[in-house]
């Protein structure tokens, strides 16, 4: 007697059976669909046990919670359709150890900016005790990483939301956008002088002060603030008020409609002598000539 016996069905079944297979299997995918995004949940590390930063290997769709947010950036620059975004929640509580991998969500062909999010997490792997942060980054299709985020994004405990909007600073631009071998320092501001629109000088006994007024573009990532200083140099005192700008390249932000006026205030670094008459240059160029008190 056969110790592992074999049931086959009638031919009727067996037809009946084969068409339900191939109905199943027609319903479970499609090859014309749209491109799934992944969210997963990585199994909590064995006590004790050293955490691994990369590879991670998040094993399971579960979550009974989740971050969300959006992630954006500021350059002026179109994703491929071939790009994908990874959205990570790690525990980096500890500066000194890898960041344990809590939960990520992929995102193949995410469109354009700004773009949703919703990473799914177990609670249950949550302690109220340390820090996790959510981070982000844009790979294209032939492998460069063109964004990431260089800012911390703390979410879920210590009084952090579970709702973020993320930043993201470019990496690596498009090859065809750059014009020669590409640098990564051309990524980040220059120094520019402001444009200035009035200059006033302020006395407070004998110290004197310039105060410059300009005009910025009311836009984030436009300015920062650059030099702010009056040397005096004989009968000139040299006056400079700068700016960190966007570089001069074309996926830059445009910060070309300059609406919000600001002041800065130079100190003058040097003693004055009374009746002498002194010329001030602003930013290289005569501004007025006045004489001291």
């Amino acid at each position: 007697m056969d110790a592992n016996p074999r049931v086959t069905a009638p031919p009727g079944v067996a037809v009946a059976l084969a068409a339900l297979v191939l109905l199943i299997t027609a319903g479970c995918g499609s090859a014309t669909g749209p491109e799934q995004v992944r969210t997963t949940v990585a199994p909590p590390a064995p006590a004790g046990a050293a955490v691994a930063p990369e590879p991670d290997t998040p094993a399971s769709p579960r979550g009974d919670a989740e971050v969300r947010g959006t992630v954006t950036y500021r350059e002026r620059i179109a994703l491929t359709p071939g790009a994908t975004l990874t959205v990570q929640i790690r525990d980096t509580s500890y500066a000194d150890a890898a960041s344990e991998l809590i939960a990520e969500q992929v995102i193949p062909n995410p469109g354009q900016v700004p773009i949703r999010f919703e990473v799914a997490y177990e609670s249950a792997r949550i302690d109220p005790r340390n820090t996790y942060s959510v981070s982000a980054r844009i790979t294209e299709a032939d492998g460069r990483l063109a964004f990431i985020n260089d800012t911390a994004y703390d979410v879920i405990t210590r009084d952090n939301p579970s709702r973020v909007d993320m930043v993201l600073v470019m990496v690596e631009p498009p090859p065809e956008m750059v014009d020669g071998e590409w640098n990564p320092g051309d990524a980040g501001p220059v120094e520019a002088p402001v444009t200035v629109t009035g200059t006033e000088l302020l006395w407070e006994g004998s110290d004197l002060y310039v105060r410059v007024t300009f005009v910025i573009a009311d836009r984030d990532g436009c300015y920062r603030r650059g030099r702010e200083e009056a040397i005096v140099d004989g009968t000139t005192i040299n006056v400079t008020i700068t700016a960190w700008v966007p570089p001069p390249t074309p996926w830059a932000i445009d910060c070309s409609n300059k609406t919000l006026e600001l002041d800065a205030i130079a100190h003058v670094d040097a003693p004055l002598t009374p009746g002498q008459t002194y010329t001030i240059t602003l930013n290289g160029e005569q501004s007025l000539t006045f004489t001291a008190r």
